[in-house]
Formats: structure tokens, sequence, C-alpha cells
């Protein structure tokens, strides 16, 4: 398995535009790799975070003096999403470019209800792949692109960020 970190400029151009919905927020990181959005919010004043990946080894090392207010999950994102039963006010997606459709996971997310009132999902994506979310209940409010990387803000139809 390879992990491709979020750049550091990529990371803190989501955070600007998230800018004080991250204080006190529950997030969740999924295809978390070495953890960066989910810790980076967690710097930011989040409440909690949970963390999901395939290989959580990376991510495991940087969460060292953050155990009381993690959890780290170790499997499928596909297969455990669906067993997740609270909401998230922020939920980040970097899933490996081009493998996953972003229909699916936003079905995941919207049929089990992960998304709490208000909440934003941002979505990392190269912009070579496509991006699909018809019928999910959720739309694109804002999207920016920084080189090979495309960033989707989505909330809910009828939400805005």
């Amino acid at each position: 398995m390879s992990v491709r970190p979020t750049t550091d400029k990529v990371r803190n151009a989501v955070f600007s535009v998230l800018f004080d919905r991250v204080d006190e927020a529950n997030v969740l990181d999924l295809f978390c790799g070495t953890g960066s959005y989910g810790i980076e919010a967690l710097s930011r004043g989040a409440e909690r975070a949970v963390f999901i990946d395939t290989d959580v080894t990376y991510v495991k090392k940087n969460l060292k003096d953050l155990e009381e207010c993690t959890e780290v999950i170790k499997g499928d994102v596909m297969k455990i999403l669906p067993t997740v039963t609270r909401k998230f006010d922020i939920i980040f997606i970097d899933p490996p470019y081009g493998e996953y459709p972003p229909k699916a996971l936003l079905s995941i997310i919207s049929d089990n209800e992960l998304l709490a009132e208000g909440g934003v999902i941002v979505f990392e994506e190269s912009f070579r792949s496509p991006f699909d979310i018809a019928n999910t209940g959720f739309f694109i409010e804002n999207e920016k692109k920084y080189g090979d990387t495309k960033i989707y803000y989505l909330v809910p139809d009828g939400g805005d960020i």
C-alpha cells in the first residue's frame, strides 16, 4: 500500500475554508493514511476524531499523545462505514485517487445519516477522476483545484457551508 499524504498547501487551504467550523467538531477521517486531516482538525480545536483505513500504522504513530480524543479503526472503509453509528460535523474523504466512486461513499454516508446537521464533507480527488455525485443527497457547494488535486466541499441538498 502506498500513502499519498495531502500537501501542507492543500491542507492549509482546506482549513482556511472550514475556518471556525472546526472548533468543537466531531471529525471523521476516511482513508486517513497519516491522519493529517484529522490531526490538523484536532490541533485547531476539534473535540474528537475517528480515523479509518486498511493500514493504520502511520496514523497510530502520529497520534501518540492524542489517544483520549481519537479512535482508530483498521479495515475496509466501504465495509466499516455502514457500521458507524455517530454523526460527524466534518467528514474528510481522501481515497486513493480514482479507486473509489464518490457516489458509493456518499450514498453510505447519506443512508446511515453520518453527517450532522450543518455538517460538511471535504472530498479530495484527482482533478482527472470523474466526480459523479448525482442522486446522493449532496451537492458541491465549493470546489478548488491545487495541481493534480481537487477538493470538493459537499453539503446535503438544501444546506450550505
